[in-house]
């Protein structure tokens, strides 16, 4: 007999499937529903779920990647920069790239120093929560305003916390010429460009900083940043199955196997792979299931083993990758840091949030944010020209430091 709870699950996917493909009825339901709507989802996703039950679920766009007709780069870079084809066949069979040298050993613990401050001793200007530019969905109406700029003590529990820092270190780039830098090095900006085309926005950035004898990262992929809500795309490209966005990490320590570098599944990047969920509840969920929020989940799909590439890098070098490719990381089993960074690097076609989730602020609520407001965040044109102004640009260079 069908269980009582997935069927209920699956009429309320067929009521979510009727009102999304047929937009005229959606004036006839109460705000508050209509606002829970997963309008951003496909036919793939609505099968899924409800051929499941609920068991499993896309938290990102279903999409399958177009392959390529050739491998002739798609910007004209100097030699210094220059990638072969095999080297960019190598790409899109494998769904990433080098490593590669962005700067000195000595120069990386430097500009580590820096951003490690940056990171740990300062509350972030772009989403502060000393600000109320971000509400946690249990917060109620609590103000922020009370705290100060560099303490988040009053944080409720655990996930908070984590949240907090995702928050803290998120976008950075945008008030620090130091980070700022360095994705738009050339040795960043003309090897993307020779993939994705000369004009180029940074949308992102994040550290990515492993504790002593701390749990990998598991399993996950993304394409357009569907898992912030499960109901609308943070990233909408004009070609969901084009290559439109490629991710650039930097090892700001060496990134060992044994201190926690980032692993990942050569060639599967093709296709995105649904979750197979195993329960909601944010206080069982420890740090290594957090890459999901509060829900425990695996990707459904079968990993071959021969497939696994572990990225080795020494500090100051980074690599090039397509998150829609399944990743991770390792364990740190050593009693030091692993600290990097990565960008978000985008086609300038891409539009990025939108509208509605810029004007009256974005809900994360896989990880429990109620409102994020995005006033302050901006795209960086890091190469070529903007000719389509779908994303506000940041206009000036930002203020910071000198090392």
């Amino acid at each position: 007999m069908l269980n009582i709870s997935k069927l209920a699950f699956r009429l309320k996917i067929a009521f979510y499937y009727f009102f999304v493909k047929f937009k005229i009825f959606q004036a006839l339901l109460p705000n508050r529903i209509k606002k829970s709507l997963p309008t951003g989802w496909n036919n793939q996703m609505f099968w899924v779920a409800f051929k499941s039950g609920g068991d499993k679920l896309y938290f990102d766009y279903y999409v399958k990647f177009k392959e390529s007709i050739d491998y002739k780069p798609k910007a004209i870079v100097d030699l210094e920069y220059q990638l072969t084809e095999k080297d960019i066949e190598f790409f899109y069979e494998n769904g990433y790239i080098g490593p590669f040298d962005l700067m000195p050993s000595d120069e990386a613990e430097q500009i580590k120093e820096h951003l490690v401050k940056l990171a740990t001793k300062t509350e972030s200007k772009i989403y502060s929560y000393s600000g109320n530019d971000f509400v946690f969905q249990d917060n109620g109406n609590q103000d922020n305003q009370n705290l100060p700029s560099n303490n988040h003590k009053q944080l409720k529990n655990e996930n908070e916390e984590f949240v907090y820092e995702r928050l803290n270190t998120k976008d950075r780039h945008l008030e620090d010429n130091v980070l700022l830098n360095l994705f738009k090095h050339p040795s960043v900006t003309e090897r993307c460009a020779q993939l994705l085309g000369q004009n180029l926005i940074l949308w992102r950035s994040q550290f990515f900083q492993k504790s002593p004898f701390s749990a990998g990262t598991k399993w996950h992929q993304a394409s357009t940043w569907l898992f912030d809500n499960l109901q609308q795309s943070v990233v909408q490209p004009p070609d969901c199955e084009e290559l439109f966005e490629l991710t650039c990490w930097i090892a700001l320590t060496d990134a060992t196997k044994e201190n926690g570098c980032m692993k990942l599944v050569a060639g599967s990047h093709k296709e995105i792979y649904p979750l197979k969920l195993k329960i909601e509840d944010k206080s069982k969920s420890d740090i290594e299931e957090r890459i999901y929020g509060g829900y425990q989940a695996d990707i459904d799909c079968q990993i071959n083993p021969k497939d696994e590439k572990v990225i080795e890098m020494k500090a100051g070098q980074f690599f090039i990758f397509t998150e829609r490719a399944i990743h991770g990381s390792l364990d740190n089993i050593t009693d030091g840091w692993r600290w990097a960074v990565n960008g978000r690097i985008s086609r300038t076609d891409t539009r990025i949030y939108t509208k509605k989730m810029l004007e009256e602020k974005h809900d994360i609520k896989t990880f429990g944010v109620k409102t994020l407001s995005l006033d302050k965040w901006k795209a960086v044109l890091i190469r070529g020209e903007d000719n389509f102004g779908y994303n506000r640009l940041l206009e000036e260079e930002v203020a910071c430091k000198s090392l």
